[in-house]
């Protein structure tokens, strides 16, 4: 089961972002992938989400197998397209 986001974010997929995709993504029995550009990744790996290079725009695939595919993908997708709030240290 796949599904394609288009990443939201204007700082695109950074440390916080990418430790929520591999949490939703260890949920999981089965393998879960990201695709950028033709490239693989690892969905269950910090270093390999960061290293997806996601920027505003993008368009990234989600890929899971298992019983519980549809609700990781989902999970997922709603990190990618999400905007998240920095907040100022004024």
């Amino acid at each position: 089961m796949q599904n394609s986001f288009t990443i939201k974010n204007p700082f695109g997929i950074h440390a916080r972002p990418a430790r929520k995709i591999v949490d939703a993504a260890k949920a999981s029995a089965g393998a879960v992938t990201l695709e950028k550009d033709g490239k693989s990744f690892n969905a269950k790996s910090l270093v390999h989400v960061i290293s997806v290079g996601a920027r505003q725009g993008d368009s990234i695939t989600v890929t899971a197998e298992g019983e519980n595919a549809a609700d990781v993908i989902s999970a997922i997708g709603a990190v990618l397209v999400s905007v998240e709030q920095h907040r100022s240290n004024k």
